[in-house]
């Protein structure tokens, strides 16, 4: 019975969140125009773009987008919204919905950024498959680093400036991993020499949820 609570619960909040982020429908304007507007003016100045540039703008166009947009998780709650957060809802709980909301925006601008990098940049990756395995991977984890990061940073007095201060070094293991994925992709390789790569991703992101886990708890009270 309390399972069944539970998940009801986090089902209210997920359609809460959803409802709240088209609502204040600005950042998605902002970031669909940031990532946009980059990838437009990458492609004037890097034409023609060999594979490998390509890949590494592509990526760092989506790190930069995923700091944009998931900096405001927490940044963005007003006083009065997160006092009744704290009062109804587990922390924990919150965080995952947070977590789930943001890897979904990542996923559907990664989408948009592979679409637009391919139509003004061309598409040099071989192997498609591995490619999206790295952008299902490489979501969640850039969401619940900078959602955590977005949480810890709200009490601070410059919470803009420290996100990166204290998001970046959590996500260069997230990154080595991802660029090594993508060159496989680029390269067109087998699946057998991915799964391990897949793997070490996967058992990061366990690392990384199971440390916001221990750690929000603290952080709620504040």
């Amino acid at each position: 019975m309390k399972a069944k609570q539970t998940v009801r619960t986090m089902l209210i909040l997920l359609r809460h969140e959803w409802l709240r982020e088209w609502r204040q429908g600005q950042w998605l304007a902002g970031s669909l125009l940031y990532l946009a507007g980059g990838i437009f003016v990458a492609q004037l100045m890097l034409r023609p773009a060999g594979p490998l540039s390509w890949v590494a703008l592509y990526w760092l166009m989506m790190l930069f987008t995923s700091v944009y947009v998931l900096s405001r998780t927490y940044l963005s709650l007003s006083s009065g919204l997160l006092m009744y957060y704290k009062v109804t809802t587990p922390g924990v709980m919150l965080w995952l919905i947070k977590v789930m909301t943001g890897t979904f925006s990542l996923w559907v601008l990664m989408a948009l950024a592979s679409v637009l990098m391919g139509v003004w940049m061309g598409y040099p990756i071989q192997n498609t498959g591995i490619f999206i395995l790295t952008q299902l991977l490489s979501g969640p984890l850039l969401a619940t680093v900078l959602t955590l990061v977005s949480a810890m940073a709200r009490g601070a007095s410059n919470p803009a400036q420290l996100m990166p201060v204290l998001g970046f070094p959590l996500l260069l293991p997230c990154l080595l991993l991802v660029h090594r994925l993508s060159r496989m992709a680029l390269d067109g390789l087998d699946w057998s020499v991915v799964w391990p790569y897949a793997g070490a991703m996967a058992a990061l992101l366990v690392m990384i949820l199971a440390l916001g886990a221990l750690l929000f708890p603290f952080l709620w009270k504040e």
